[in-house]
């Protein structure tokens, strides 16, 4: 349980800088941009909801999303067309292999639902 709320921090700490890299790095004037904004956000709240939720469920489909978002930001510089920004290119694919990674930990390691708890006996 404990490494899937780890997982989503990082998660969350990808996403932010996503989102920022277009800015740090000065591709914000390519097609990289939206995308970039689009998929840290996406990743910075999916990491968050993993992060504290209590729920193996929503960690593991938060976490199989979150690696899809990674898959995209891997295959984006060809599908959108900013291969030739080298700096979005080596970003979008070394930050989208890590949070696929992450991303399949998270979902993977996935803590358990709760055990319910067994019926109070009443009392008279």
């Amino acid at each position: 349980m404990k490494a899937a709320k780890v997982l989503g921090w990082v998660l969350v700490i990808l996403g932010i800088w996503e989102a920022y890299a277009p800015f740090a790095l000065g591709y914000a004037n390519t097609p990289a941009l939206a995308q970039a904004i689009v998929a840290g956000v996406m990743w910075a709240a999916f990491g968050l909801w993993i992060a504290l939720s209590p729920r193996r469920d929503a960690v593991a489909w938060l976490g199989w999303l979150s690696a899809l978002v990674g898959a995209w930001l891997v295959f984006a510089p060809a599908i959108v067309g900013y291969a030739g920004a080298h700096i979005a290119l080596w970003n979008d694919i070394i930050v989208g292999f890590i949070g696929m990674v992450v991303s399949a930990w998270a979902a993977f390691y996935a803590p358990e639902l709760p055990a319910p708890e067994p019926p109070k006996a009443a009392h008279h």
